[in-house]
């Protein structure tokens, strides 16, 4: 026979009975609400460590009709397709019966003023299928401006004085350098991975070619360009005339 437990233990059990196997499993009882247990918090993804440009440093080199090869200042590489900082409101002068500069690369859609600097009239054209426009006649201290939406090479002259020829090159993007005296067009900021590259020179023409940019780092690329058949060509005054002589070029209008 089992002992007999003490009268206030067994009052104790009755009271609080032992908790069914259900009950110590985490089920509520009846009658009661169960208590959620929060779920972990996920764990936040690292954020990307963001890869840095490179730059593209273009060597052009020109071979003339002298057979001399040489840098070729004022060239102009591009990347196609990207897109780089705001470039400062560009501007083509008319100064000492030339145009300065002689080369002005615009991305595409970009408006380019042309003041006149001289104490002549001047008559700034083209005649180009990419910008044909005619700026007219106007004096010393005016300017005009022309907008330029589609790619290409833009010939401008002026209708009044023959010797004055320039080009505007417009480009089908806004990453882009024109080469100096040493015929280096470094450009900056160029995302990296391989990427196509467009070169032009006003006498060898265009080049076209892809670039490996490594992030954060600089790649070097020499471009040789053909100019051994080049000819600078007499142009026509915006009526497709030839130009009048000038008796008195120094005053005229």
């Amino acid at each position: 026979m089992l002992p007999r437990l003490p009268v206030a233990l067994a009052t104790l059990l009755a009271l609080f009975p032992r908790p069914s196997a259900q009950e110590a499993a985490g089920a509520p009882r009846d009658g009661a609400s169960a208590v959620s247990t929060p779920s972990p918090s996920p764990t936040p993804r690292p954020t990307p460590t963001p890869v840095p440009p490179g730059e593209v440093r273009v060597k052009v080199l020109v071979t003339g009709p002298d057979g001399k090869t040489l840098p070729a200042p004022d060239a102009v590489a591009w990347l196609p397709g990207l897109k780089g900082p705001a470039p400062a409101p560009p501007k083509m002068a008319s100064r000492e019966k030339r145009f300065e500069p002689r080369v002005l690369a615009v991305p595409q859609g970009a408006k380019v003023a042309f003041p006149n600097y001289d104490k002549v009239f001047h008559n700034v054209f083209s005649l180009s299928e990419a910008s044909r426009f005619d700026l007219g006649l106007y004096r010393n201290g005016a300017s005009r401006t022309a907008s330029f939406e589609t790619p290409g090479v833009v010939r401008v002259y002026c209708n009044i004085h023959p010797q004055m020829a320039a080009y505007v090159v417009v480009l089908d993007g806004s990453l882009y350098a024109q080469s100096g005296k040493d015929g280096v067009a470094a450009i900056a900021g160029v995302p990296a991975g391989r990427r196509a590259l467009r070169v032009w020179e006003e006498r060898g023409g265009e080049w076209n070619g892809t670039v490996a940019v490594p992030p954060g780092g600089t790649v070097e690329v020499t471009v040789s360009l053909d100019a051994t058949k080049w000819k600078e060509q007499p142009h026509k005054n915006k009526h497709g005339k030839n130009y009048p002589p000038a008796d008195d070029d120094e005053n005229r209008y």
